[in-house]
């Protein structure tokens, strides 16, 4: 049975997010031919590969001498953990980051076999190969330069964390924003088709109308940067009830780089 001390397994924890970071960015720069800073937070790291690893790690290394039990362990492991994380992400922030429904076998577009075979083979490789290098070096850190490492990178990472969910919620809002001036935009226009008759209520209603465009034309156009980083950083997240608006948003973005 292998054990760390939590500092070791949270000096992991950086050390796997960081990982995932490199990975997951030079992946999407690579598939929309531009740089992506990859991740829901704005620091070089990607919580999900950490937590991934950590949950790995603990469901494979007491089982390492059976190359058949590390590869099941560990897909089903890293399996509950995506999709506990979709779930979570889906419900409190109202956005999709990922989205498996285009592939065969896939449940709620959370997971899906294609993704949880790969986690059984990324286990293998990163029980029997990945982890004893990075074992090594953390082994070696003096515990009270590990101390140091860790009050610093966790510092940081709260504070990015915090100003991340905000941002998150503040896009949330966005699209809130700009579907509900939509809705009412449409439905001015119904009204206009039906009341052309009455000249004043008509000219009420356009005027209504003009303002509405005006606010959404405001509401898509302001767009802070960090709101652009995170909509840009997942170019295929889509939300759940305000996705035409989120399309609507990134065709700014696109025109705005022209």
């Amino acid at each position: 049975m292998y054990s760390y001390t939590i500092w070791q397994w949270v000096l992991f924890f950086y050390i796997y997010s960081f990982a995932g970071w490199i990975i997951e960015s030079v992946i999407v720069s690579v598939n929309e031919k531009r740089l992506v800073n990859r991740g829901f937070l704005r620091g070089p790291y990607l919580p999900l590969y950490g937590f991934g690893a950590i949950s790995i790690l603990f469901a494979t290394l007491p089982v390492k001498w059976n190359i058949f039990l590390v590869y099941i362990c560990g897909m089903a492991s890293s399996t509950i953990l995506e999709y506990f994380t979709g779930w979570l992400m889906e419900s409190t922030l109202k956005m999709k980051y990922w989205d498996y429904s285009h592939q065969r076998f896939n449940f709620k577009g959370r997971i899906s076999l294609i993704s949880s075979l790969f986690w059984g083979v990324l286990s293998v490789v990163l029980t029997y190969f990945l982890h004893s290098p990075i074992e090594s070096f953390v082994l070696s850190i003096p515990v009270k330069v590990s101390y140091v490492i860790i009050y610093i990178i966790s510092a940081i990472f709260l504070a990015d964390a915090i100003n991340a969910i905000r941002t998150a919620v503040d896009v949330n809002k966005l699209l809130e924003n700009i579907t509900m001036v939509k809705n009412e935009i449409n439905n001015l226009k119904e009204q206009l088709s039906e009341k052309m008759e009455n000249s004043e209520y008509s000219a009420k209603l356009k005027e209504r109308l003009q303002e509405l465009k005006d606010e959404l034309s405001v509401l898509t156009e302001k767009i802070g940067f960090f709101k652009r980083q995170l909509i840009k950083a997942h170019p295929r997240a889509y939300s759940k009830y305000f996705n035409d608006a989120l399309k609507e948003v990134r065709i700014k973005l696109t025109e705005r780089k022209r």
